[in-house]
């Protein structure tokens, strides 16, 4: 087992009420108290370890102005001033408990009694000579994990000291509840989804996906992918399944993880396959991956055709669940004229129908749809309002992507670089493959539209 993070620091910045992935985390063990861990799993022989506490002189080490402050499942020893933030983060790992609970469908009252003690560190020194930053830790750059202890080293904001321990929590729990945690693009990856989070009036919301830089001070993962998709370093879904135990000695990792476990859990279609990965976090790591893809909805083309638009568009806010790309089974043009109903808070949808390479066909469109609601109803057409423009294309504005669902690129760049329907317009694709259509507008502002555009597709003659 192996129970370890080590976490780099990055500049970023976030602000605001954050999105949560379908959340709050399914309540499976609601009413079910009286159920074991492992109830109904693959894992149902697996019983949580009684791991235990190190023994602590709280006078020897409150001598060398090392202080404690307990909540009822994390005691927490720090050489920090007194300060709200530092001295409520163990009422922060008590709100944070349930929700692992529920994410990985552990029944409550088995966590009554699981309880962990953790360090924040300001003087490296000061813990040493304490004892409390033993000599036979390996060397970690701002978290660790072993047993039933965490250490984490203070960071430059209250978000990222809190994400830091909500990290480390997440890897304890895992290992605690569930006898490991997969290999480390799961591990991290559900580590770091766990750990994005809100803390607001008491409350914590685990799972969020950050909707402004400045909700989430020193962050960053947003800014690395945006950085290296930018540079010609993004990754696919299979690289990121390879990373192995010792990538996350750079900082890159932590972002693609966090990026690949946001992506699964945030859509409807993949989020029941994802959330049963933790039945299997003791299988091999080559053997754990397989079985995921092997249950994929729609298989890999479609997959990474989501991935593809999905990192290349990455932004705060981003809507995953109404960015899925909606697909159906596409057939050849039948000829005449064909009419579809587009909705305006989705994102690319499927016709259904195959466009053959040199033809050309007419696609008009008809009605008017809700763009936005705030300080009043924004109403537009197909041809947009030129007061805002996305893409280059006035906002609301029809676009369409002949898309060869064939391709080895998975069609993604026909998504990426759309053409300009509006009300009307006569299309001519160089080659063949499925018609997606689009209302224009950021990933992130979809779910303040509403209602559809009516849409006719014909082939004109030659």
């Amino acid at each position: 087992m192996r129970m370890r993070c080590a976490f780099l620091v990055l500049c970023g910045f976030f602000a605001g009420p954050g999105a949560v992935f379908a959340g709050p985390f399914p309540q499976q063990n609601a009413g079910r108290q009286d159920a074991g861990p492992g109830d109904g799993r693959s894992q149902s022989h697996y019983s949580p370890p009684k791991w235990p506490l190190p023994k602590i002189d709280d006078a020897r080490v409150g001598s060398l102005g090392i202080r404690s402050v307990a909540g009822r499942h994390l005691t927490l020893y720090t050489d920090l001033p007194e300060s709200q933030a530092v001295d409520e983060l163990p009422k922060v790992f008590d709100a944070a408990v349930p929700q692992w609970c529920d994410y990985f469908r552990i029944p409550l009252r088995s966590a009554e009694d699981w309880r962990l003690v953790g360090y924040v560190i300001g003087d490296k020194d000061r813990f040493r000579k304490s004892g409390l930053l033993p000599e036979n830790l390996p060397p970690f750059l701002h978290g660790y994990q072993r047993f039933a202890e965490i250490w984490a080293y203070e960071q430059p904001s209250d978000y990222y000291r809190r994400h830091l321990v909500l990290h480390e929590g997440t890897h304890a729990f895992m290992h605690w509840a569930l006898g490991g945690a997969g290999p480390p693009w799961y591990m991290e990856g559900m580590a770091e989804l766990l750990a994005t989070h809100e803390w607001s009036g008491g409350e914590l919301r685990l799972g969020v996906f950050p909707v402004s830089k400045q909700q989430t001070p020193q962050w960053g993962r947003i800014k690395i992918i945006q950085d290296d998709v930018a540079a010609n370093r993004g990754k696919t879904i299979k690289q990121v399944t390879q990373y192995d135990v010792h990538a996350h000695l750079q900082v890159e990792p932590y972002a693609w993880c966090w990026a690949t476990a946001a992506f699964f859990q945030g859509q409807a279609a993949y989020r029941p396959s994802f959330q049963r990965l933790s039945l299997n976090v003791r299988s091999r790591d080559d053997d754990f991956t397989r079985r995921f893809a092997e249950g994929l909805r729609g298989g890999w083309g479609v997959t990474n055709r989501q991935w593809e638009l999905f990192v290349r568009e990455i932004d705060y806010g981003y809507d995953l669940e109404r960015e899925a790309i909606e697909t159906r089974p596409s057939k050849p043009f039948p000829g005449g004229s064909l009419k579809f109903e587009l909705a305006a808070d989705r994102g690319w949808q499927s016709t259904g129908l195959q466009l053959a390479g040199g033809r050309r066909y007419r696609v008009e469109a008809s009605g008017r749809f809700q763009l936005d609601d705030q300080p009043v109803v924004w109403w537009s057409e197909a041809n947009g309002v030129t007061i805002h423009y996305v893409r280059g294309f006035p906002l609301g504005m029809l676009l369409g992507a002949v898309v060869d669902e064939q391709a080895p690129s998975a069609g993604v760049e026909s998504l990426l670089h759309p053409e300009p329907i509006g009300t009307r317009t006569d299309l001519q694709p160089a080659h063949g493959g499925t018609l997606y259509l689009r209302i224009n507008d950021r990933p992130s502002s979809l779910r303040n539209n509403a209602g559809r555009l009516d849409v006719a597709v014909q082939e004109l003659p030659d």
